[in-house]
């Protein structure tokens, strides 16, 4: 990967994780000193755009600073390139495809990566327990001992946070070894002998058209019956409705 590009992705993530930070300590603030005025005077509108508005000035140097950094890159030519990513998985399924048989060390394989993707999943599952037994306790979230609202987001980062990494740790590693063992198989597989898979591909491909063939035409029926049966009038009235009343444009 280019120097330049690295760079750049790492400036535009680093200012874009500040922003974020900036911005929920502001939308904090704002609710904690909503809540306290308004305990103080219960008919004054404490959420104003005045607030709103300095709220945005705070994060807005960081937000110039981001469109900044874009421009310079673009002016020294430090492109983001999409190049496609070979799916490991897709490859395996191709080069399993024109085996004649398979051996026993790819069934094996395939066995072995069962186990470890049941394994990641539920060492996650269990991590996920204490997550959602804390944030189900109605109690954490009381705040009637006058505990801040900081104090609470305090607690459950403290105590959602390191499980979820953990979670996510055990899952990811989980991927890792999985990618590792289709490239195994996909390597075994490239030693056996090669086999006739015009047959089954044939037939893969028959059926992947008829099901095509079959969502197309019912999806033009259903269309159809919906144009004749009024349903696209009420639909439109509906949308409608939901500008001009929910969104407020009327």
């Amino acid at each position: 990967m280019d120097k330049k590009r690295v760079i750049l992705m790492s400036v535009q993530s680093l200012l874009c994780i500040v922003l974020v930070v900036i911005l929920s300590a502001a939308v904090i603030g704002i609710y904690s000193e909503g809540v306290a005025e308004k305990a103080q005077h219960p008919e004054v509108w404490v959420y104003t755009r005045e607030k709103a508005a300095d709220a945005l000035l705070k994060g807005l140097p960081v937000f110039i600073l981001a469109v900044a950094t874009t421009i310079t890159a673009a002016i020294m030519g430090v492109k983001n390139e999409f190049k496609p990513v070979k799916d490991v998985r897709v490859t395996r399924d191709l080069t399993v495809l024109r085996v004649k048989e398979q051996s026993e060390e790819m069934k094996a394989e395939q066995k072995k990566r069962k186990l470890i993707h049941i394994g990641g999943w539920v060492l996650f599952g269990l991590c996920m327990i204490p997550i959602l037994l804390y944030i189900t306790n109605g109690a954490h979230f009381d705040r009637s001992d006058a505990a801040g609202l900081e104090v609470v987001i305090g607690a459950l980062v403290l105590n959602v946070v390191p499980w979820a990494v953990i979670g996510i740790g055990c899952l990811s590693v989980a991927f890792i070894l999985v990618d590792k063992s289709l490239k195994k198989e996909t390597e075994l597989a490239r030693k056996c002998p090669k086999g006739t898979p015009e047959a089954a591909s044939g037939v893969n491909r028959l059926a992947l058209n008829i099901a095509r063939c079959v969502v197309f035409i019912t999806a033009v029926t259903f269309i159809i019956i919906g144009i004749n049966n009024g349903s696209m009038n009420d639909v439109l009235i509906k949308a409608i409705q939901i500008c001009t009343e929910c969104v407020g444009l009327g």
